[in-house]
């Protein structure tokens, strides 16, 4: 038989319910679901952005103008959407800011990427043009504008921290937050360390309502959201030998539920002795090692409670892994998971022990501890949201300082390294299709500019043309100052940004796009059913 009068049997390959889109559809729908996610987080962008009300499905409230908090609780389901969600998470995962940067310069990207696509450029074209014309804007950026600093110079690690700040907080509580972030982060510096990732090890930050942001402390040692297991306990304990429990102080419970009968009331009275035993023998053994704090990861039994205030010995008990984690490191002790392992090389110790009232609960402070990197932030705030949204700037804050420990360079703010970018863009573009890309890429960073100066409520145009004629008459660190409304010198006024946390944006964004570019098909598997029977709750 001739290939002319082979018969071709249509076929259906996917699900029934399936939505597939191609090329040009594929493409439009990644670019509105970019879209969406954009305008959701545009206004956030700057030291002036615009903070948003997220509702869940449970009907809690966060008041935020962090982007990473508002990508984590965002629901999507376009595939599309995912990746710049996905991308948002990492970000903030690797160096804890510039996720509103990334998705708006992601968004921008592709969009000047469709327009291109749109003109007959091929997508391959497109990104092998953005790839290189970034890398060669990161490394003029290094070599051109970045200064490099002292990252145990607290002066500067405070202005780049105070830029990290919203200006929309009033100046003494962004000094408060700078002062406390900075110190914390020069302590642990101080104490010789160098690896970055222990950073979180070190550093644990609470928070508790009640009372005012400046009322924001940094304790050295750890404070404990806990309170004293029995009222006749000491309140406050010095010169604290302290054991790590993480086992009980009360009876094990068996893992079936079984029922005791007992035919005599002498063998009742032996069952009791002998549960009362095992927890003697723990409260026993603290005392022999004249242990005066003892923190338990799981419960203390009323009669261990008794049994404890005989010895004068301080208890806690349901205290958190990490907190425990935290604890050992700071005193020196070991966690015990069995009685014969206590030990006196196992105990730690504190200057101070103490439980006080903070925002009108009882909290415990474990001070004066012998690893003096270990600090706590107590972050307060008028209300819950206050509170967590100051904590996410303290946290934010520390983020910004580790990077700075890692790569100790930072750049000229207010948009000045966008307009540097743009400018290297506009030069490296000598015709051609690449030409015509880097052309397009430089305008990504000039509508960045532009949307910083909108949120800040000035004029995005006139202050872009007056932003590139002074860094056409050679004045490189000129910037927008959002605080005053015109044109500043950033270095003079002290204006940094991490140089590592724009390489990790501007790669990222750029990552995110090419991904989006070289889709050119989407495939939607239709959505499961529920079991026949079970529909609207029904049983079989």
């Amino acid at each position: 038989m001739s290939s002319s009068q082979v018969k071709v049997i249509p076929s259906i390959i996917l699900k029934e319910g399936s939505r597939r889109s191609f090329e040009k559809e594929a493409q439009l729908y990644n670019l509105l679901a970019s879209e969406v996610i954009f305008e959701t987080v545009r206004s956030a962008l700057g030291p002036l952005g615009y903070r948003k009300i997220l509702v869940d499905t449970f009907g809690d409230t966060t008041i935020t103008g962090d982007g990473a908090t508002i990508m984590s609780e965002l629901e999507v389901e376009h595939p599309a959407a995912k990746l710049i969600v996905d991308a948002a998470k990492s970000q903030n995962k690797e160096v804890g800011d510039g996720v509103t940067s990334l998705v708006v310069l992601t968004h921008l990207m592709f969009k000047e990427a469709d327009s291109l696509m749109n003109m007959g450029i091929h997508p391959s074209i497109i990104i092998d043009a953005y790839t290189e014309g970034v890398r060669r804007g990161l490394d003029a950026l290094k070599s051109e504008l970045a200064i490099r600093i002292d990252p145990r110079d607290p002066d500067v690690l405070r202005k780049t921290v105070l830029s990290t700040i919203p200006l929309s907080l009033n100046m003494a509580v962004r000094e408060r937050l700078a002062d406390i972030s900075v110190e914390a982060a020069k302590r642990i510096i101080e104490k010789g360390v160098e690896n970055t990732s222990v950073f979180d090890e070190f550093l644990k930050t609470e928070k508790k309502s009640g009372g005012s942001i400046l009322d924001t402390q940094l304790i050295e040692g750890v404070a404990l959201d806990k309170e004293i297991v029995h009222p006749d306990m000491p309140k406050r304990v010095e010169n604290a030998r302290i054991a790590l429990l993480d086992m009980p102080i009360e009876v094990k419970k068996t893992e079936t539920d079984e029922r005791l009968k007992f035919s005599d009331a002498r063998m009742i009275r032996e069952f009791l002795k002998t549960e009362q035993k095992m927890m003697s023998d723990i409260v026993n053994r603290l005392s022999e090692l004249k242990v005066n704090v003892v923190f338990v990861q799981k419960g203390i039994d009323d009669y261990a409670q008794y049994l404890l205030v005989k010895k004068g010995i301080m208890g806690l008990r349901r205290v958190k892994k990490s907190d425990m984690e935290k604890l050992a490191l700071a005193t020196g002790a070991k966690i015990v998971s069995v009685l014969e392992d206590l030990t006196e090389d196992k105990l730690g110790f504190a200057g101070i022990v103490e439980e006080r009232k903070t925002g009108g609960e009882k909290w415990t402070f474990v001070e004066k501890v012998p690893n003096k990197a270990v600090h706590t932030i107590l972050v307060r705030g008028e209300n819950d949201k206050i509170a967590d949204e100051a904590e996410r700037i303290v946290k934010n804050c520390i983020a910004v300082q580790r990077t700075l420990v890692e790569e100790p360079y930072v750049l000229p703010g207010g948009g000045a390294a966008e307009v540097f970018l743009s400018r290297k863009l506009a030069e490296m573009a000598k015709g051609g299709k690449e030409g015509i890309v880097l052309e397009s890429l430089s305008r990504v960073f000039d509508s960045y500019v532009k949307q910083i100066v909108a949120n800040s409520g000035g004029d995005p145009d006139e202050v872009l043309t007056e932003l590139k004629a002074r860094h056409a008459k050679g004045e490189r660190t000129a910037g927008f100052d959002a605080f005053s409304g015109g044109i500043t010198n950033t270095i003079e006024k002290g204006m940094f940004d991490s140089y590592r946390v724009k390489k990790t944006v501007y790669l990222a964004a750029l990552e995110t796009a090419t991904i989006l570019l070289r889709v050119d098909d989407v495939i939607m598997a239709a959505k499961m059913k529920p079991p026949k029977g079970r529909e609207g709750g029904a049983e079989e």
